[in-house]
């Protein structure tokens, strides 16, 4: 066995790697030899050759030694994904002593490449033109060093001319013997946008709106039979009043917050004996079932529709809606009473009160083929569990109903009619997905002794849930808008105190911040609908709340009288300067008189918090932080309005960068404004569940990081691993750094060399 520091003679073998085409019959057999040579000359456990699919932009595994067999084929990375598909996009070998540890680390379920740490890929390229990836990894960390670097680019080169001559002379060979090549994927794969986590398989269904539901009748061509046509209807009430209940009742236990906003109006209105008796009438006088709750249907919605009242108006969308329901009950009897297991649901866009519902009815997963998603729906389809994906590709429409498919969330991929490889590997990575452990809550502490508080970011009641069993001390971020945006409304006082009391009570203990209504620029609904040219520079955040007083005023009660016996914090969103919280403030001490007045149980004394989120609160923070109790750090928004990069925008969302010079710099900022001022701060962006920036603010000292329930696992292996002596350098040098290159060679220790 040779050695694996011999790599000169590996280079000259790599170079005859030609004459393999004498006893190989397709590319995928030279590419085997291929990687059964390299592992052998370096002694290393995997070698693996990845090649480029331009028309999908990802690299496919063709071919590997020492990986999982039925992955080769099935494995697909994005350019920029995991470690071999940044190599492959920058151009640039990357070389790991602990592949894990690496924040671009992919893990593949099923693959069991996470046996081996030592990490070792280099791009195969002709000038700029990008062909393929070649990995070797091994067991032991460490393994390989910059001699094994040198070689493998060597061995790549090689590797690039060779396969443009293989591949020439494979085809050839293939034509003359009139034989077929084997198929590499026999999966058809469509490449689509990833909105959530998570993976999900199932069989195709199609949401109608509620115009497709009205458009077609029931019974076509047959005669009206009042007394069929009345029982029909009667059957057909009954039903969708059981299937209502049955939803009603499990979002009850799932997520309370929000269940009786959706499904207790439907419920109401069913019971109406108006509703359904004109319905009835209708039948008995001479018109078909579908006719009468048409008719019906239509009436009421015109007639709210008209109103002067927007919540009126707004009424019409659930009338619309239980009329469809009642018109798909009169159809058939077999659709499951609305259970939607096992089914992929495809829908142009969703209103968030439609993707309650079918997360109630159980949808495997979503894939949404509209112009965009908006973060809302992204965040509560997260809270949902529901795996979604955003498919721009006109293909989907071709997709017929039934057909089964297995949809990645995590990476964005549809695979229609997938193999049975495929599914193996969904199924080992959603049992994994399954296997949830609690973590006692608690500090995570760093190498060297200091402690950071691990808070969670809550949405919908069942966030709660999920942030106890990983373990978060408390509540870092309450999203108070989503109960309005899943109604389309706002709810009453009364609403929203039930709504909030049932957070406060779930969590035993620790800190809750809830963030006052933060709706604008992708957060709409239709109540506040208006148009503004740039939504994201318009009424927004605490903007909005200042602008409508009574439902600010009606809002902060709610969450007061909720928090009467906690440690209860407010968080004001967007502020742009010292004036806007010291009106919010005004405004909430105004309410605190009023409750004190009425002898409402009530928090006496929240403490009142700014976002720092924008980039006037960056420039203003020394002077918010006299007068603010606490701070937290956006990062979502924060990166948006410093680099001007929407990321929701496919032409620009690669230049949304939280390693940013500008944003590192107004995170330190922040933090050393906060600490001389002696008040706490935290971040509760998505920028803090990334390894690089939650060292780095670990570094400046901030000490409490809140984050989705999902993402705490991770920052408190982050968090476990790290020195924060180490940290504190490293930030200051981050600093420092006047380019995001600078900071790349920073955090990557071998873009160094």
């Amino acid at each position: 066995m040779p050695s694996r520091r011999d790599n000169i003679e590996l280079v000259w073998s790599i170079s005859e790697l030609t004459s393999i085409l004498g006893r190989t019959t397709n590319l995928d057999g030279f590419l085997q030899d291929v990687v059964d040579s390299i592992a052998d000359h370096m002694q290393s456990d995997v070698c693996s050759v990845y090649l480029l699919d331009e028309s999908v932009s990802s690299l496919v595994l063709r071919a590997t030694h020492g990986l999982d067999e039925s992955s080769v084929s099935t494995v697909r990375l994005r350019l920029g994904e995991g470690i071999t598909g940044t190599a492959v996009k920058e151009l640039r070998p990357i070389r790991e002593a602990r592949a894990s540890r690496n924040p671009l680390y992919k893990y593949i379920p099923g693959t069991h490449e996470e046996e081996f740490e030592s990490f070792l890929a280099v791009p195969i390229r002709r000038g700029l033109s990008r062909i393929g990836a070649l990995v070797v990894q091994h067991r032991r960390p460490d393994y390989f060093g910059r001699q094994d670097t040198r070689a493998l680019q060597a061995i790549a080169g090689q590797l690039a001319s060779t396969l443009e001559n293989v591949e020439m002379l494979v085809e050839m060979r293939d034509t003359h013997d009139a034989v077929d090549a084997p198929e590499v994927d026999s999966v058809d794969l469509i490449a689509c946008q990833p909105a959530t986590d998570g993976l999900a398989v199932g069989r195709i269904v199609r949401f109608r709106d509620h115009g497709e539901e009205f458009s077609a009748d029931w019974r076509d061509g047959v005669e009206p039979d009042a007394e069929a046509d009345e029982e029909a209807f009667a059957r057909a009430l009954e039903r969708t009043d059981r299937q209502i209940n049955a939803i009603h009742r499990e979002l009850d236990e799932r997520i309370a917050d929000i269940a009786s906003l959706i499904f207790g109006s439907h419920l109401l209105m069913l019971h109406d004996s108006e509703f359904s008796g004109e319905m009835v009438k209708a039948i008995r006088s001479g018109k078909n079932a579908s006719e009468a709750i048409r008719g019906t249907v239509d009436r009421y919605v015109s007639i709210l529709s008209a109103s002067l009242n927007p919540r009126t108006r707004e009424t019409a969308h659930d009338i619309r809606d239980l009329g469809s329901r009642l018109i798909r009950n009169l159809r058939a009897e077999s659709d499951g009473d609305g259970d939607l297991r096992g089914a992929i649901v495809i829908a142009h866009e969703l209103f968030p009160s439609d993707l309650v519902r079918l997360s109630a009815e159980h949808a495997e997963g979503l894939i949404l083929t509209g112009g965009g998603t908006t973060a809302h729906l992204t965040i509560l389809a997260r809270s949902l569990e529901v795996p979604m994906v955003l498919a721009r590709d006109d293909h989907i429409a071709d997709i017929p109903e039934g057909t089964s498919v297995a949809v990645d969330a995590h990476d964005g991929r549809i695979y229609v009619n997938p193999s049975d490889a495929v599914l193996k590997t969904f199924a080992s990575a959603q049992a994994a997905q399954g296997e949830a452990v609690e973590v006692q809550a608690g500090p995570v502490t760093t190498i060297d002794g200091e402690s950071v508080t691990l808070l969670a970011n809550v949405n919908i009641l069942h966030d709660v849930d999920t942030a106890i069993v990983a373990g978060a001390e408390g509540i870092g971020l309450y999203r108070s808008e989503f109960p309005f945006l899943i109604r389309n409304d706002f709810p009453s006082e009364d609403e929203q105190y039930g709504i909030y009391r049932r957070i406060v009570e779930r969590i035993p203990d620790g800190p809750i911040v809830l963030r006052t209504l933060d709706i604008g620029g992708d957060k709409v609904f239709v109540e506040t609908q208006h148009v503004e040219g740039n939504p994201f520079l318009g009424l927004r955040g605490i903007r909005f709340s200042l602008a409508h007083l009574d439902l600010f005023r009606e809002q902060l009660r709610a969450i007061l009288r909720a928090g009467h016996d906690r440690d209860l914090r407010i968080l004001f969103p967007m502020i742009a300067s010292v004036d806007e919280f010291i009106a919010a403030r005004a405004v909430v001490h105004d309410v605190l008189e009023d409750l004190a007045q009425e002898q409402i149980a009530f928090t006496a004394n929240p403490p009142l918090g700014v976002m720092i989120e924008l980039p006037s609160a960056v420039e203003c923070v020394e002077d918010l932080a006299q007068w603010a109790d606490f701070m937290s750090i956006g990062s979502n928004d924060l990166v948006m309005y410093l680099l001007a990069v929407d990321r929701t925008n496919e032409q620009v969302e690669h230049l949304y960068e939280p390693r940013h010079p500008a944003v590192l710099r107004a995170l330190r900022r922040t933090v050393r404004a906060c600490d001389d001022a002696g008040i706490p701060v935290s971040i509760c962006g998505e920028a803090g569940a990334d390894p690089v920036i939650a060292s780095f603010l670990v570094g400046c000292g901030l000490r409490t990081i809140s984050a989705d329930p999902g993402r705490l696992a991770s920052i408190r292996e982050t968090i476990s691993s790290l020195s924060a002596e180490e940290a504190r350098a490293t930030a200051e040098a981050l600093c420092g750094a006047a380019s995001i290159e600078q900071v790349r060679r920073l955090v990557e220790p071998d873009a160094r060399g």
